[in-house]
């Protein structure tokens, strides 16, 4: 909704969201209460998206480029901190928990940060992203009131993020040549195979993301079960 239509409901807790059964195991989803509403710029919309590109790959050079556009500067390095909860230059995954080694680098980063910093920053941000962040810290508080895991949202915004570009329309991809390509012509073909190409390395990276985050779910599972198990035989053996 956001990422491709670019609609952003203000106030999307469980009241507002209805579930309308289509049939045959079919369903839709009914929002209601448009009193906080925002549709967004379609150029911010794509520009998001790209964002989020970035963030998927950690795209430094990129997030910092988008965050020149946006109007925040320096401060663009934390988008990463702020939207995946990884550093800039962090060697998690998407949807995994950062280093104890990055935790100490951050703290020690985000200490000499002041309120000043931070007023400049909210400031600075164009009134679009004020609306998303809003957004985002209430389907992070639902997401967490109903024991979702943290990286349920991470991916689901990743694909909706990949999912746009997919898309074969110029005005989703902002791409304005793309419009002016003959359909059929090289430039064309190459045009399609290279967007392609970028859609299919998101989708790997982001599917390589949500299996060593069910991966590391199993193995905590299994380690928790076998320490039960051996406290079970440490305790046999003690009352034997």
């Amino acid at each position: 909704m956001i990422f491709v239509h670019g609609f952003v409901h203000g106030d999307p807790h469980p009241g507002n969201i209805l579930v309308s059964p289509q049939g045959q195991g079919r369903f839709s989803l009914v929002f209601i209460d448009h009193g906080i509403y925002k549709e967004l710029d379609p150029k911010f919309r794509v520009d998001y998206c790209k964002l989020w590109k970035a963030l998927i790959l950690l795209d430094a050079q990129k997030i910092l480029e988008l965050g020149e556009q946006f109007g925040v500067g320096k401060y663009a390095k934390y988008f990463p901190l702020i939207f995946t909860g990884r550093t800039m230059d962090s060697k998690s995954a998407l949807g995994t928990q950062i280093s104890g080694e990055e935790k100490m680098r951050l703290k020690q980063e985000l200490s000499s940060l002041g309120m000043d910093d931070i007023s400049s920053f909210m400031e600075s941000l164009p009134p679009d992203f004020l609306v998303i962040l809003r957004t985002d810290g209430l389907l992070r508080s639902i997401l967490g009131n109903l024991g979702a895991p943290h990286h349920v949202r991470l991916l689901a915004y990743a694909k909706s993020a990949i999912y746009v570009f997919a898309k074969k329309k110029s005005a989703i991809y902002g791409l304005e040549e793309h419009s002016r390509l003959e359909s059929g012509s090289i430039n064309h073909i190459s045009l399609r195979v290279k967007t392609n190409i970028s859609y299919l390395h998101l989708r790997t990276r982001v599917g390589l993301a949500g299996l060593l985050v069910q991966f590391n779910d199993c193995k905590h599972k299994v380690m928790d079960k076998l320490r039960w198990m051996l406290r079970r035989i440490v305790w046999a053996g003690i009352e034997f």
